[in-house]
């Protein structure tokens, strides 16, 4: 009797772990048959020119973040739905373009500010990276996703660009046109003096009082600039995508400030060393009492409509691109990228009549699926994929943030043990194909301290821990070849 419960309860385990459930996405992609415990990237509909993402319904719970356009859905033992609901901007919602004479230059700014009697929370500038201009988020797709998104949470905004930029002179000849990100001693610099002309311009004309507040999303060098100057000029936050900022304002500033780096960072003057530079920054912040949030950007999948974004996609020629994509080995078994824009640049090149929907393309359709494709491998681009906690951070700064390294919800499906650890650490991965996973450990100060790279691995495997790790505490970050994301805390005794 005891054999055929046992074996009925194995039957029923094997039956439980081999069962699909149904995830529908309405008005959004990710739709499909999952087991319990798969986690899913899903995402809304493209917008339209008018109307921007706002949140997620349904089965909310097992969402990562319900207010980013694309997150992720960790599969319950159980048919599930989500719905992505879109909002349309307000009918005044037009940027306005000229050139305002500041102490250097006639500067090119594009500017937003609500009609009088309409609320307005926040100014918020835009600051470009190296080599960019004031048409660097006005012209791409992220940054007119992440306009949209602050102009329907009731936010002004303008657009500039460094002195360098507009005046074609690389003033302190470092080989860059980029904002001055350096503290000089008088507090102020070209970008600083520029920046509070347009301001004062704008107070004068009515469009804003004194008393409004000023925020700041820089993306490179801006985003360094966006943290040193908010805190220079008092601003009221601070974003950063793709910059490990400055060592002055993670020392001094107490502008809350958080930063969006890439996984993937391909830039030379960032890469992984400059995430882990950010980090420590970070964790600067954090020890002096200082709001700060720190979210970790990680490639992800495409599917066959993601280029009707694109203006001008329409499904059938985004599917077609997805399957040229597919026939030169671009993407992985999951659909996510694997080549960079000039490697596909030069298979295409060599064979146009092969790949049709790459061929119809015009020149700036083409840039912007360059654009699309560094977004998705995670490589040195600011994206829009993470509005909901841009916005949320601009709202409330830490009143509702917790999570300390990524915001993004990470589900444990790995453990580890023993712990405290003394020499060896053992995971236990989850019971499924093999596959291959990075894990990454960082001590409190954000330095990575280690790394595995675990090829073709399930089940348990022991890791050897480095001979030189001192005792204390290790933040574990682990990622599959799906771009699911796990986190663990470790201790190390030695």
């Amino acid at each position: 009797m005891k054999r055929i419960l046992s074996f009925l309860f194995l039957v029923s385990i094997f039956h439980l772990n081999a069962q699909t459930f149904t995830l529908t996405v309405n008005n959004g992609y990710g739709s499909g048959n999952f087991k319990a415990g798969d986690t899913i990237h899903i995402y809304s509909r493209e917008e339209k020119i008018t109307e921007v993402f706002d949140y997620w319904s349904g089965d909310t719970t097992q969402i990562a973040d319900p207010e980013d356009w694309h997150t992720q859905f960790l599969m319950p033992s159980k048919n599930s739905t989500v719905t992505a609901h879109l909002q349309n901007l307000p009918p005044y919602a037009n940027l306005q373009f000229e050139k305002i004479k500041t102490k250097f230059a006639n500067k090119p700014v594009y500017y937003y500010f609500p009609p009088k009697g309409q609320k307005v929370k926040a100014l918020v500038w835009l600051f470009h990276g190296s080599g960019g201009s004031v048409n660097s988020f006005i012209g791409q797709l992220e940054g007119q996703t992440i306009i949209k998104a602050l102009i329907a949470n009731d936010y002004a905004m303008a657009v500039s660009e460094c002195d360098e930029r507009t005046l074609n002179t690389d003033f302190n000849s470092d080989g860059n046109i980029r904002w001055d990100y350096t503290l000089r001693p008088d507090s102020t610099s070209r970008d600083m003096q520029n920046l509070t002309t347009m301001v004062d311009t704008f107070i004068q004309r009515g469009y804003m009082n004194a008393s409004l507040p000023m925020m700041s999303i820089g993306f490179s060098a801006g985003g360094a600039f966006s943290l040193l100057n908010g805190f220079v000029l008092n601003f009221t936050r601070g974003i950063d995508f793709c910059s490990q900022g400055t060592f002055a304002a993670a020392e001094n500033s107490t502008m809350p400030s958080q930063f969006f780096m890439s996984f993937d960072d391909n830039h030379p003057d960032v890469g992984k060393p400059g995430n882990d530079t950010a980090y420590q920054n970070y964790t600067k912040f954090l020890s002096r009492g200082v709001c700060a949030r720190f979210n970790m950007w990680y490639k992800s999948p495409l599917y066959p409509q993601f280029f009707k974004r694109i203006n001008g996609i329409d499904s059938t020629h985004s599917a077609k691109i997805f399957n040229d994509l597919k026939s030169m080995n671009a993407l992985n078994t999951g659909n996510v990228p694997i080549f960079n824009p000039d490697k596909i640049k030069a298979l295409f090149i060599a064979n146009p009549s092969k790949y049709t929907g790459l061929a119809t393309l015009d020149s700036i359709q083409a840039a912007e699926l360059e654009d699309q494709l560094l977004v998705m491998l995670a490589f040195h681009h600011y994206h829009s994929h993470y509005n909901g906690k841009l916005i949320r951070f601009l709202n409330e700064a830490c009143g509702s943030l917790s999570t300390p390294v990524s915001e993004i919800k990470t589900v444990n499906h790995f453990k580890i043990y023993p712990n405290p650890a003394q020499q060896t650490l053992t995971l236990k991965l989850p019971e499924e194909r093999p596959q291959n996973y990075q894990l990454d450990a960082f001590d409190l100060a954000g330095r990575r301290s280690f790394s595995f790279s675990i090829k073709e691995s399930s089940g348990s495997i022991t890791l050897n821990l480095p001979a030189g790790l001192s005792s204390g505490i290790y933040f574990l970050l682990m990622h599959d070849e799906k771009n699911n994301q796990f986190s663990e805390t470790l201790e190390v005794v030695r």
